[in-house]
């Protein structure tokens, strides 16, 4: 979360930087944010994975704002994604996956997989913000 607001990058599927939802006034209420689980808890129950601690994985989380946390529900990715790549079209859909650490097509990997790319991109997204911070 610091990284993104370090960046000014804005949360999945937004176009408000992150950063705005954290200052001094905003609303903490069900009308911000919300932490969203990419492959939704329920979804991972009915395909299998029953264990909180594999579900509740640091790197299946990210911010959305409420709205779209809703939109979303307990959907898999791969039918989610596609309302929102269609909006976004294909490189605003790059760019939000590359802003918010998330492999392009991550829609379509298997759970673990997803999982293994998201960690090695969450280490360069916060590498970034560190070279903005030290310049």
């Amino acid at each position: 979360m610091a990284s993104l607001n370090v960046l000014g990058y804005p949360m999945l599927f937004s176009n408000t930087p992150t950063s705005k939802y954290f200052i001094v006034g905003a609303s903490g209420g069900k009308s911000s944010i919300d932490i969203h689980h990419i492959f939704p808890k329920n979804y991972l129950s009915q395909i299998g994975i029953e264990d909180d601690r594999e579900r509740n994985q640091i790197a299946n989380y990210t911010f959305l704002d409420y709205s779209t946390n809703i939109d979303i529900s307990d959907n898999p990715p791969s039918e989610y994604v596609l309302a929102y790549k269609s909006r976004l079209g294909v490189e605003g859909y790059k760019i939000t996956c590359f802003q918010n650490a998330l492999p392009e097509n991550f829609e379509n990997l298997e759970y673990h997989d997803f999982l293994t790319k998201r960690r090695v991109l969450m280490a360069e997204l916060i590498f970034r913000a560190y070279r903005k911070l030290s310049e």
